[in-house]
C-alpha cells in the first residue's frame, strides 16, 4: 500500500491530477502551515514582508492590491503598514454577488468587516479600485518555484487575473508551501514571483524579480 507522501506525488509525474488529488494537497499543506506556533508564523511573515518590501516590483507600483490574512496565511499586513507610510494606494477585496471579486480602496486596516468566508474585507463605505496596473499580493495554499499556484478552489483570483493580466501577481507564502512541481489547468493564472522567508522565487518570464 503507497503512503500519504505517495500519493501527494501526482504533480510531480507530469499526469493530469484530479480534483480530489488537488484537494487532498491542499489539505497537506494547510496542515503544515496550521502546525506553526505563532512566533514561527509571526517571525517568517516578518521576513516575506521584508523581501516585498525592498523588491523592486514594490517600489514601482503606486496601488498595492493586498488581502487581509485569514488564520494561519502569511500575513501582509506590514507590507499594507509601510505602502500606507509610502503614499501608495492599498486595496483589499471583497466577494460580490455572482462570485465576483473587486478590490476596494481602504485609507487604515480599521475600514474592514467579517465577510464571505469570515475573512475581513473592505466595508462598504469604501470606494470601489479600478484596476490597471500595480501589485497583488496572492494568497494561496500550494506553489511550486516557477509561480503556478493552488488557490482555495473557488477561482476568485484567476477569473479577476483574467480581466486585468496587467496586474504584477506576487505570493507571499512558507518555505513549506512550496512543491517542486504542480500539474495546473488551463483557467490557472500562474505568479510572477513567489516570496518565502528565504528566498524569491521568479515566474519564468522574469516579470518580478
Amino acid at each position: 500500500m503507497g503512503t500519504k507522501s505517495d500519493s501527494l506525488r501526482g504533480e510531480e509525474s507530469g499526469q493530469e491530477i484530479g480534483a480530489e488529488q488537488r484537494k487532498r494537497l491542499r489539505a497537506h499543506h494547510r496542515a503544515l502551515r496550521d502546525a506553526m506556533t505563532a512566533e514561527e508564523a509571526a517571525r517568517k511573515s516578518r521576513a516575506i514582508c521584508d523581501r516585498i518590501t525592498a523588491s523592486e516590483p514594490y517600489r514601482n507600483a503606486e496601488i498595492i492590491y493586498a488581502y487581509y490574512p485569514l488564520g494561519s496565511e502569511a500575513d501582509c499586513r506590514a507590507v499594507i503598514r509601510q505602502a500606507f507610510a509610502d503614499a501608495k494606494t492599498v486595496g483589499l477585496p471583497r466577494v460580490e454577488e455572482g462570485l465576483r471579486m473587486e478590490f476596494y480602496r481602504i485609507s487604515s486596516l480599521d475600514e474592514v468587516a467579517e465577510g464571505s468566508f469570515h475573512v475581513m474585507e473592505p466595508t462598504e463605505e469604501c470606494p470601489l479600485l479600478r484596476a490597471g496596473e500595480g501589485l497583488v499580493l496572492v494568497p494561496g495554499v500550494v506553489f511550486d518555484r516557477t509561480g503556478n499556484r493552488y488557490g482555495y478552489g473557488k477561482g476568485y483570483y484567476d477569473r479577476y487575473f483574467a480581466r486585468f493580466p496587467a496586474l504584477t501577481r506576487i505570493a507571499p507564502a512558507y518555505e513549506h508551501q512550496l512543491r517542486e512541481i504542480l500539474f495546473t489547468l488551463p483557467t490557472d493564472v500562474r505568479m510572477d514571483a513567489v516570496v518565502t522567508e528565504e528566498n524569491w522565487y521568479p515566474g519564468p518570464d522574469g516579470r518580478a524579480t
